[in-house]
């Protein structure tokens, strides 16, 4: 008696993969002041992820606050492009994914208190960080390396000014809190200025650049902050609010505190 076929095995259907959404992200710096060469040159937008729990996970590593690397690591993980290094990313720029992510996983509404400075009652307040505009990049003309021109007023010196990226940021926090650390005096504005300036008179030696900047009278530091600050492409975090005490307008940055990464609810 010929025996039935045995009927083929059924082809095992391969597991669902879930993948998160992504978001573009607009950039502040439309990427104008990065260098040619750059992932970012030129690129006025970056893809993003939508937050998951393996973003969360980074949000609770207690080592990476410590390291003050937290944020860092976040944007690392939702940044589509990963030939972006976020060590190169310009503070605006940063602010903005940061912001993004923010919104998309907990929701656009963020509620902070404040003490109002004429009655120093506290007040709550509550921003739609949808609604954050951008400043910066007035009238600027920009070298091809995304930097800028400026002459200074008092020493005639002409000076290239090029936006402190993540990198630059951490970097002159390390050398001021070792500075503290060995008992000597930290100069916050002049680590920041030898970072800031990329050449003096058209000279890029960094001894030239130092000797500018410790020699630098105060008119020329004060329009150096001012042109660097209203050209600095950025977030505007700025929030207007009345006292619900004694009705004064308030007006002030938005602060990102310990509860930014939590529900609106």
């Amino acid at each position: 008696m010929n025996e039935k076929p045995s009927a083929p095995p059924r082809a095992q259907q391969p597991a669902p993969i879930y993948v998160p959404p992504t978001d573009l992200v607009d950039l502040p710096s439309r990427g104008r002041f990065y260098p040619k060469g750059h992932a970012l040159h030129n690129v006025e937008t970056v893809e993003v992820k939508y937050m998951t729990t393996r973003e969360e996970d980074i949000l609770l590593n207690q080592s990476f606050l410590e390291k003050g690397i937290m944020l860092d690591k976040l944007i690392e993980s939702i940044l589509i492009n990963k030939r972006i290094d976020v060590n190169t990313l310009l503070v605006g720029d940063k602010n903005a994914v940061i912001i993004n992510a923010r919104k998309n996983a907990y929701g656009a509404k963020y509620n902070f208190s404040y003490v109002c400075p004429k009655c120093y009652t506290e007040n709550e307040c509550t921003v739609d960080l949808g609604e954050l505009d951008f400043r910066g990049q007035e009238d600027v003309e920009l070298t091809d390396d995304g930097t800028f021109i400026l002459r200074l007023p008092v020493s005639n010196a002409t000076v290239e000014v090029g936006f402190l990226t993540s990198n630059d940021e951490m970097e002159i926090s390390k050398k001021n809190q070792q500075k503290e650390k060995h008992g000597l005096t930290p100069h916050p504005t002049l680590e920041r200025y030898r970072k800031m300036i990329k050449s003096a008179n058209g000279n890029r030696d960094p001894l030239v650049i130092a000797n500018l900047v410790s020699n630098m009278p105060i008119r020329d530091s004060h329009f150096l902050t001012k042109n660097y600050i209203k050209n600095n492409p950025d977030v505007d975090f700025v929030y207007k609010h009345i006292c619900v005490k004694c009705d004064s307008d308030n007006e002030g940055g938005v602060p990102l505190m310990g509860n930014f990464f939590w529900f609106d609810e």
